[in-house]
């Protein structure tokens, strides 16, 4: 196919267009992620791994690992507390969120069912998405 000086005209607007197409469609910041835990006792973990699937589903966060910058730091700092009512197991939690450097950027509690940890999971990702915004 043979392009005539018509074309070639054209071929500048084409280009625009579609550079302005890409920049329309642009996802927002991808904010690296890292979920650490103070505590080792089952049901901590089981938090921590909920938070860490939350998080890794979400199109705000992308996990990451090794202290990045600009990561923020989900934490854990301790076993979760828990108690039993009507014969289930209602998890009270506490996370904060930091910088890598240690800057405090706040702090979360919560509760939830053990058998819906991906609820809270969900709560802190949420909270999560509001906090990185203020830094």
């Amino acid at each position: 196919m043979q392009l005539k000086a018509h074309h070639l005209r054209s071929l500048p607007v084409l280009a625009a267009f579609f550079g302005m197409a890409a920049c329309v469609h642009a996802s927002p910041a991808v904010t690296p992620v890292e979920v650490w835990r103070g505590g080792d006792d089952g049901l901590t973990v089981k938090f921590a791994d909920a938070l860490q699937t939350a998080f890794g589903s979400s199109s705000a966060f992308a996990l990451s690992s090794g202290k990045k910058a600009g990561t923020l730091v989900v934490n854990i700092p301790s076993n979760l507390q828990w108690k039993e009512i009507n014969g289930r197991t209602q998890v009270l939690y506490t996370v904060d969120f930091t910088s890598v450097d240690g800057r405090k950027l706040g702090t979360m509690k919560g509760s939830c069912w053990e058998d819906s940890l991906s609820e809270c999971a969900a709560k802190v990702t949420a909270e999560a998405r509001k906090t990185k915004g203020s830094d």
